[in-house]
């Protein structure tokens, strides 16, 4: 992935948005399992660094090398902040399989963003889970956030809204396409970059695949990776999840 990936998925993000809706119950969560916080495929870092400046001790991890390094610039940043909070905050690069190699318990693990279906090879999921869950403490919670693709493949949508933002140095457009096959998808992105003030358009673009997560396969497949005591919302304000209706489908679980 080139070095500028990360900046660019950055920058399309609403953070402020983002986090006002997100933080209140990922930091009451947090606070209820106590210890160690863990963020797997932290992408950017944004709630590594939101949660480290309430005070929480935080270890964020990726898969991908810019988006690591993209995190220890944040935290860089923070690190004021941080530590006015008594907070920490540290990132790693590891696969959500590797998390198993931690050895060491957590309270809570929070996988955002749609993170999971992008395990896509074969046993790669529950691999990811089961490395995830061996992470957490007995009775640790795991939160994650994924689209609802119960509804997603009913409706086959495939163009969305174009997204927008800058870094310091370019604007960036991000104009996403999915196509759909038989079992699984491939989610085309496309980032329109160019330099400030006027410069020339270039085009950076990336293929991922994704597995159709339903919300019965994530049970399964989490439930064989000795987690337990479900529950479902389609939001963070814990709106009961609606197979057919929630855009997200969000699952918290404990390790048992």
């Amino acid at each position: 992935m080139p070095t500028n990936f990360a900046s660019y998925y950055d920058a399309v993000i609403n953070w402020k948005k983002r986090l006002a809706r997100e933080m209140p119950r990922l930091e009451e969560m947090a606070r209820q399992a106590g210890g160690r916080v863990l963020v797997p495929a932290c992408g950017t870092g944004g709630h590594v660094v939101a949660l480290a400046q309430q005070g929480f001790n935080v270890l964020g991890f990726d898969a991908d090398a810019g988006m690591v390094e993209f995190t220890r610039r944040r935290i860089e940043t923070a690190v004021a902040t941080i530590a006015a909070a008594h907070g920490k905050a540290e990132v790693r690069l590891l696969t959500l399989e590797g998390a198993a190699k931690l050895h060491e318990e957590f309270g809570a693990a929070f996988c955002l963003g749609n993170a999971l279906p992008g395990l896509s090879a074969e046993g790669q999921l529950l691999a990811a889970l089961r490395g995830v869950a061996n992470a957490l403490r007995p009775g640790g919670i795991f939160l994650t956030q994924n689209l609802n693709y119960d509804l997603r493949w009913q409706q086959r949508i495939s163009q969305f809204p174009l997204l927008n933002g800058e870094t310091p140095r370019e604007e960036i457009l991000l104009v996403k396409v999915a196509e759909y096959h038989a079992d699984y998808v491939n989610f085309h992105a496309m980032f329109l970059a160019r330099e400030k003030p006027s410069g020339k358009w270039q085009a950076h673009a990336r293929t991922s695949r994704q597995i159709p997560l339903f919300q019965k396969l994530l049970t399964d497949l989490a439930t064989q990776a000795g987690l337990g005591d479900f529950r479902f919302w389609g939001d963070f304000a814990r709106t009961p999840f609606e197979l057919e209706g929630s855009h997200d489908l969000i699952v918290a679980t404990r390790k048992l």
